[in-house]
């Protein structure tokens, strides 16, 4: 059987649920042509075991030299991204990375193009695209279930920075990334966004920061000023004609961190909710029936989907199994030698992601102004 050794950069909470995922899936799919296995973590973390790999190493170079590694996946904090993804690429290895490729829009469309003249399998982990919910609206309203989309509403809400006493870190620095919860949780609803609906054709952004001083470190002797956005909300217009909005939060008190996608057209309207990621709701204004359940799958990517996706008695919580069929989608192309669907968030499409955020903070800096999506 075919082995794929993959190299990880990075052993933070991300890097570990990905490895969790590529755990799960070798049990899960026992019919893989391939056998995958991460083989070596390249990690600055001191003192700390590593009994899953094969080898640890202080320095991504290290990993670069190693011939048996076919791909890297790259964990690290986004500050890290362009340089890391630039030097694998010239390595030769196939990549997989966290969101956003890189910590702003330049650099991720230059990732994007030496992705692709390089001719490697390239994929970012926007893995929204891989919640069946997701996919199957997709395919419905692209066949005419709702009729001509008028307006949405795309909303992710978290609650980790609520805390006034967390102190700052990377995901809190502007300079290392990039941006508050545009960047950390609107990246996803921004990608979604384009998946089901299409592109953007113009945008206005507001943002806020509640909390304006952090504690500088752990210590929580000194506070300094907070630097990124802990909500914001934008107003779109899409090249289809639709109109609405989208809104990210990280400071949202409520019992559950929510996801919602609420789509209305000229006969029904469409709803995902992250209390279900399996299926979405389809109101039929003609028939005034709401329907929920096991919609068909009619697109080849849906179909291939459900192959790479986890079985309900295997379900791992809604975030690992996405994290899996991504993963897996990825694994796939390494194994084909390209990238086989066209729905695969690349860096290409995922630089067009990331220009949604950069159009919104644009808009910000330009006094909440309306920003017109130059292609």
């Amino acid at each position: 059987m075919k082995k794929i050794n993959l190299g990880i950069v990075g052993y933070g909470g991300i890097a570990k649920i990905h490895m969790i995922a590529m755990n799960a899936m070798k049990i899960m799919f026992e019919d893989m042509p391939y056998s995958p296995d991460y083989t070596a973590v390249a990690t600055s973390q001191k003192d700390i075991e590593y009994p899953v790999f094969d080898n640890t190493v202080s320095d991504l170079s290290e990993l670069l030299k190693d011939s048996s590694i076919a791909a890297i996946d790259v964990c690290t904090p986004n500050f890290l991204h362009f340089q890391q993804g630039k030097s694998i690429i010239e390595a030769g290895k196939h990549i997989y990375m966290e969101k956003p490729v890189a910590k702003d829009l330049h650099e991720a469309q230059e990732l994007a193009r030496l992705a692709e003249a390089s001719g490697l399998v390239n994929q970012s982990a926007l893995m929204y695209r891989f919640l069946p919910a997701i996919v199957i609206a997709k395919d419905h309203i692209a066949v005419g279930a709702i009729g001509e989309v008028l307006h949405f509403r795309f909303v992710l809400y978290h609650s980790g920075y609520l805390d006034a006493s967390r102190p700052m870190s990377w995901r809190l620095s502007h300079e290392k990334s990039g941006g508050g919860a545009l960047v950390d949780l609107g990246i996803h609803m921004a990608d979604s966004l384009r998946f089901i609906l299409g592109e953007v054709d113009s945008l206005m952004a507001q943002t806020n920061i509640h909390f304006k001083e952090r504690f500088k470190d752990s210590k929580k002797t000194e506070k300094v000023p907070s630097e990124v956005d802990e909500w914001a909300m934008l107003h779109l217009n899409m090249k289809s004609g639709a109109k609405g909005t989208l809104e990210v939060s990280r400071i949202t008190a409520d019992l559950k961190e929510d996801t919602i996608i609420e789509i209305f057209g000229t006969k029904g309207s469409l709803k995902i909710t992250s209390d279900d990621v399996d299926n979405p709701s389809i109101y039929s204004h003609e028939k005034g029936l709401l329907e929920k359940g096991k919609f068909e799958r009619i697109s080849d990517f849906a179909k291939y989907h459900k192959t790479i996706y986890p079985s309900n008695k295997f379900d791992l919580g809604w975030a690992v199994n996405a994290h899996l069929a991504s993963l897996k989608n990825f694994l796939n192309n390494v194994d084909a030698g390209r990238i086989v669907y066209k729905e695969t968030p690349d860096f290409t499409e995922a630089s067009k992601s990331q220009k949604i955020i950069e159009m919104a903070y644009q808009s910000v800096a330009d006094g909440n102004s309306w920003i017109l999506n130059r292609e």
